[in-house]
This record gives C-alpha cells, structure tokens and sequence, in this order.
C-alpha cells in the first residue's frame, strides 16, 4: 500500500487458458502441454458439453462421450505459443472438438 493507504496496481503479464476438448484427444492436448513446457495444470473431467462442430457429449446411452477442461496460467508469450498450438490441433483433428479460451489475470498468489 503507498501512504494514503490505497492498493497499488501491479501488472500480472498472464493470462488463464482454459482448453475444453473431447476426453478422446486427451494424449494429443497432454503431449502438446508437455511440448509446450507446461508443468502446473489444472484438469477437470469429465464434463458435459455442446459443440457446433463436435456436437453434444453428455456422457449417456444417447448422446455419449464426455469432455475435458484444462485450465493453466501462464506468461502472455506462452500464452499465445499454446493458443498456436490449440489451432493446430483444431486443424489436424476438427470435429473430435477442442477450443481455447484467454482472459487476463489479475492476481497470482
């Protein structure tokens, strides 16, 4: 805090990537955060989910198959090198259904 008692702002320069993809990619999204030099993840699965292309994945006997989500925080630059790589994956497989999603963080602690 400066003197008047007020929260200086402070640049993160990261951003938090969530990569939501179908559960039967998930060696080629784990390979390409291996690649990329990605060591601290978070994971989330299985979940539910409705593509344009890949369409529904409720994980039952009429719509089956189910999706991941992997969240990881990283510098701007690696940001966009991953983001690089998501498209690549998009291209190569298409309708097995992968997408990215960046946002500026605001705080690590």
């Amino acid at each position: 805090m400066d003197q008047s008692g007020d929260r200086k702002e402070k640049e993160c320069n990261m951003k938090m990537l969530m990569i939501s993809y179908n559960s039967a990619i998930n060696s080629e999204v784990m390979e390409v955060l291996e690649k990329s030099g990605i060591e601290s993840f978070t994971k989330w699965t299985p979940v539910q989910g409705k593509g344009k292309l890949s369409g529904p994945h409720f994980g039952d006997e009429i719509w089956p198959g189910e999706n991941s989500v992997v969240f990881v925080a990283v510098g701007n630059e690696d940001a966009a090198a991953l983001l690089e790589c998501v498209k690549g994956l998009r291209t190569k497989l298409g309708q097995e259904g992968i997408k990215a999603f960046a946002w500026s963080l605001e705080e690590v602690t």
